[in-house]
């Protein structure tokens, strides 16, 4: 099972939607896919309606309510949902401390081996606590880069930290960055976009993109992955798949294609 934890050291750069609407896109593509968070304030249960809200979660198996009680089950079989549940305001940084060794983590992808292809974990913005415990125990890191100039900053830190647990135990690796909340038409986020084409390698930013869209603000308030809104789901939908795609032979998932083009005409 790959361990796939998506972190930031800035908040608002749409770690949530894209974890979210990452893990739809997996399962959707045959991956049996469970996405946990371990962020206090609850981003993926916010961003859902009905028992993903009142489950017990990752709060409650730590509390040793058993695991099958935890998960959330969903209308996609292969997609399983672990939201962080409730946590009392006052124990928060408690709780959260006590996650930055990763050694409930562990215990829990321990728990979940075998049952699934992928686990993806949401995390609290900056990088320590919960985040920290993510890098120490996870198999790979997507790194979300909002389109504007002070989110490129948080590369070279996520990278000092990387370097930093070398030392003591082998962490994750960082897989990939992909930009988020992009848009074309405006200079800023288009200049941003630019220098990170140009400083990063081609092999860690994804061509795939999370552009600035409205169907993705209208999702979220419906409590539904935005593959969800409708019979005939937006187009930004096919945005997540092409980066799941993308993240596939990474993950180890699928080999990379290599298929002749075929002609249209005999």
């Amino acid at each position: 099972m790959r361990v796939l934890g998506i972190v930031s050291p800035k908040g608002g750069v749409g770690k949530t939607t894209l974890a979210l609407n990452l893990a739809y896109a997996l399962a959707t593509r045959g991956w049996r896919t469970a996405l946990l968070d371990v962020d206090p304030q609850g981003g993926v249960g916010l961003s859902l309606v009905g028992r993903a809200r009142e489950a017990p979660g990752f709060a409650g198996w730590r509390a040793g309510i058993p695991l099958e009680s935890c998960l959330v089950p969903t209308r996609n079989t292969r997609l399983t949902l672990l939201p962080v549940g409730a946590i009392p305001w006052g124990n928060v940084v408690t709780w959260s401390s006590s996650l930055a060794d990763g050694v409930e983590l562990w215990r829990l992808i321990e728990a979940l081996q075998g049952r699934q292809d992928v686990l993806l974990i949401d995390t609290p913005s900056g990088l320590l606590g919960p985040t920290l415990g993510v890098i120490r125990s996870a198999t790979d890191l997507l790194l979300p880069v909002q389109a504007e100039p002070l989110s490129l900053r948080a590369i070279p830190q996520l990278l000092e930290v990387l370097a930093t647990q070398q030392d003591s135990r082998p962490s994750a690796r960082l897989l990939g960055v992909v930009l988020t909340m992009l848009r074309f038409r405006e200079e800023t986020p288009l200049s941003v976009a630019q220098e990170a084409w140009e400083l990063l390698p081609e092999r860690l930013l994804l061509e795939a993109f999370v552009p600035r869209d409205p169907s993705l603000v209208v999702a979220s308030a419906k409590g539904v992955p935005v593959g969800l809104l409708g019979r005939r789901p937006p187009p930004v939908t096919t945005v997540f798949d092409r980066i799941a795609q993308e993240l596939e032979p990474r993950l180890g998932l699928a080999e990379e294609s290599d298929d002749e083009a075929i002609p249209l005409v005999d």
